[in-house]
């Protein structure tokens, strides 16, 4: 096979490199999965070596089917190397020899939830009944598993009054399991390593099989999954790993990006091969790229390019507040479709925080424009949003069933399914409502003592927030009632997944006080069918759509155009990362993945002023706008300014005329007839009134959405005829 046609000079090298250790330090959209392929087919079809030699390991089951199908489809071989993930690998591992750790051949994989389960049946067994302590315990025990260390010397190591409660809660814990025959997805990993060091004549007989070892994503790998490597290819050394250092963003769960800087120390004969040209996006955006991440001081170095064009040029735009934003960004799509020949499928809308999905979900629905979120749900969808709005229904309608049972138990008040089924039975026999039973519980002949107590604890704060309902503006009732229920002691802010459902719900308190804001005198009802109708958006059977996503959701994949919005010092770089050089290198490395995903065009956005958490924020623009050298700013003067409290408005432009076409991209619809009191016919609410005007945007009324604010150039309606 001729390689000079099918790969470059660059990545000719590597694949012809088949003894000893290899790194492959590859470049976003440089090919690598290419290069790890035909690595693979060449060993096969050139050198002849037998496809069971082979390993290859990537990360997730897709990959791995992807990576099998390329090599079958070059190397023209009936069998195909091993080639799996991780988890994968060590599950058939096990499956041949786990019982000599007293384990049988058939044993069951615990999914997360039910190895959550386990851990607050253990926790309820020892009188603790606290969610913040399950998630503690339980991450503390994932943690220990994934570094490969004793419980006893983690929690030496970990100290403070916890550690004897996690070395308690842990060894109850792996009992469990093992009476179960069980084991865990970080056990997999963990159990693989324990029988290849107790029983050397298990990991002989891999490390002989295995003459060549690939490792995909090798930057994402954590510390058990080095050593498992670093063990299976001791005998002969062929290890070839592909990662990118600039590209790991996942030190949050573990991955550590150490594991490809410090790959020389553990290989110091090894070569290192880089894969700098880039096949996916234009000269300015790979411009831009390079110009954030040279910011890393800790990476092992490497610069990106091209040979396509230098194509338009990266725009930035800082918009007065987070609205003029998501019409911007809205706008300039629109713009491309009706001028460029785009279509929905073009685009990608990424942020670093998912709480900021919410304010361009409900435009996109009011404006018609079909979108989907990768990696999450639905801002509206989301289990806590969902779980406020319950509450909500269950004091609009208290004759909610469902709504009540939704939410009977959360926070955890320890009333269980067998004491809702007797009150729900009771209810039934007497012919009352679950809530009329539930204000009656003293009555109720078939609940313990306990029971009722704990029924009765759900029933005061129940018609404490009925009352609390009648008293209070609807804006006011929602903080009052996010208080009174306390959210906030069920979600560990330490925990980065808690903290985003934290986020959620203050921008869903944000929802409830912009509609208040937009129609005086509204009240929960009127809320409630409002949301309805813009949370329950249209899914189509066609496959057109704008991807909404984190940037976590994107990686590995590219679009013709990037919008990433929201970049203020404490939301992307993220507030945590202010006072801690290692998370901020992280999330410059997740600036980088978010631009080199755009092919064409890029978009970077941030806004003057933001609502956020209930309040009006004014955070500085992000410091990687100015690593971007999207804006000329005084270093000097920058560290100083991200702390000031007004940074904002100092670096903020004055508003744009409203008259302007800035925030619609310049879309030439004719407004001239929409005036005040024109009734306009929307394509999904009907008909309403438009109540104000200024410039392109309005307010309308429709009749069971309310009032909201518009785009009117951006927005799917007509003057009624």
């Amino acid at each position: 096979m001729d390689y000079t046609k099918l790969l470059n000079e660059e990545q000719i090298k590597p694949v012809l490199d088949t003894e000893g250790a290899v790194l492959v330090l590859a470049g976003a959209g440089s090919g690598k999965t290419r290069v790890l392929t035909h690595r693979v087919s060449y060993l096969m079809s050139e050198l002849g070596v037998p496809a069971c030699n082979i390993l290859a390991i990537t990360f997730t089951n897709k990959a791995a089917k992807e990576m099998q199908e390329r090599v079958i489809a070059i190397a023209s071989e009936d069998d195909s190397p091993w080639i799996s993930t991780f988890h994968s690998f060590c599950a058939k591992v096990l499956r041949y020899d786990i019982e000599k750790l007293g384990y049988t051949s058939n044993y069951s994989i615990f999914t997360s939830n039910d190895s959550t389960k386990v851990v607050a049946r253990i926790l309820k067994e020892l009188n603790i009944d606290d969610n913040e302590v399950k998630k503690t315990v339980r991450n503390h025990i994932s943690n220990a598993k994934n570094i490969g260390a004793s419980v006893d010397d983690y929690c030496n190591q970990l100290g403070g009054r916890n550690s004897d409660l996690i070395r308690d809660v842990f060894n109850k814990y792996e009992s469990e399991l093992k009476r179960n025959n069980a084991l865990d997805f970080d056990d997999l990993l963990l159990k693989t390593v324990i029988l290849f060091k107790d029983f050397p004549e298990v990991l002989a007989k891999y490390q002989e099989r295995f003459k060549y070892i690939h490792i995909d994503e090798f930057q994402d790998t954590n510390k058990i999954q080095m050593l498992l490597v670093r063990m299976i290819a001791d005998k002969h050394k062929n290890l070839f790993v592909v990662g990118d250092d600039d590209q790991s963003i996942y030190g949050w769960r573990g991955a550590e990006v150490e594991n490809i800087l410090n790959f020389k120390k553990f290989y110091p004969n090894c070569r290192a091969y880089k894969l700098q040209q880039n096949y996916r996006s234009t000269g300015s955006i790979i411009q831009c790229a390079n110009a954030v991440i040279q910011n890393n001081k800790t990476r092992m170095g490497k610069e990106l390019w091209t040979e396509a064009d230098k194509g338009m040029k990266v725009t930035y735009k800082n918009c007065f507040n987070d609205k003029e934003e998501v019409d911007f960004v809205l706008g300039e799509i629109r713009k491309l479709i009706d001028y460029n020949n785009y279509s929905f499928n073009d685009f990608a809308i990424l942020v670093r925080v998912n709480a900021l999905t919410r304010i361009f979900e409900e435009k996109m629905n009011l404006y018609g424009m079909r979108y989907k979120l990768i990696g999450g749900f639905k801002f509206y969808d989301r289990k806590e949003i969902m779980d406020t709005i319950a509450y909500l229904r269950m004091v609009a309608n208290p004759y909610d069933e469902e709504s009540i049972i939704r939410i009977i138990n959360f926070p955890k008040r320890g009333i269980g399914d067998t004491a809702i089924e007797k009150m729900r039975n009771y209810c039934y026999a007497k012919g009352v409502s679950f809530i009329d039973g539930l204000i009656a519980v003293e009555d109720n002949e078939v609940l313990t003592k306990a029971m009722k107590t704990k029924f009765m604890s759900f029933r005061d704060l129940v018609v404490d927030l009925m009352n609390k309902k009648l008293d209070l503006p609807f804006d006011e009732f929602m903080s009052y009632m996010v208080n009174r229920i306390d959210f906030y002691t069920v979600y560990d802010m330490d925990n980065a997944e808690d903290k985003n459902k934290l986020e959620n719900i203050d921008e869903f308190i944000n929802v409830v006080k912009e509609f208040c804001k937009a129609n005086e005198g509204a009240t929960l009802e009127d809320f409630m069918q409002s949301v309805a109708l813009i949370s329950d958006s249209e899914d189509s059977d066609t496959d057109e759509y704008i991807t909404m996503a984190t940037i976590h959701g994107v990686k590995g994949l590219e679009y013709k155009t990037v919008f990433l919005v929201g970049l203020e010092e404490g939301i992307f770089p993220s507030s945590r990362a202010l006072n801690d050089p290692k998370d901020m290198e992280e999330e410059r490395r997740c600036m980088y993945v978010a631009i080199t995903r755009a092919k064409d065009r890029l978009y970077v956005s941030s806004a003057g002023s933001r609502f956020r958490f209930g309040k009006v924020e004014y955070n500085a623009v992000s410091r990687f706008v100015t690593e971007a050298d999207l804006v000329k700013k005084d270093p000097a003067s920058f560290e100083l300014l991200a702390k000031s409290k007004y940074a904002s408005i100092i670096t903020n432009p004055q508003r744009p005329s409203q008259g302007a076409s800035s925030n619609a991209g310049g879309i030439t619809k004719d407004l001239t007839a929409y005036v005040v009191g024109a009734v306009v016919v929307h394509s999904r609410f009907g008909e309403g009134t438009i109540l104000s005007r200024d410039g392109e945007n309005g307010t309308i009324n429709f009749a069971k959405l309310g009032n909201k604010n518009f785009n009117l150039k951006l927005t799917p309606i007509t003057i009624k005829v």
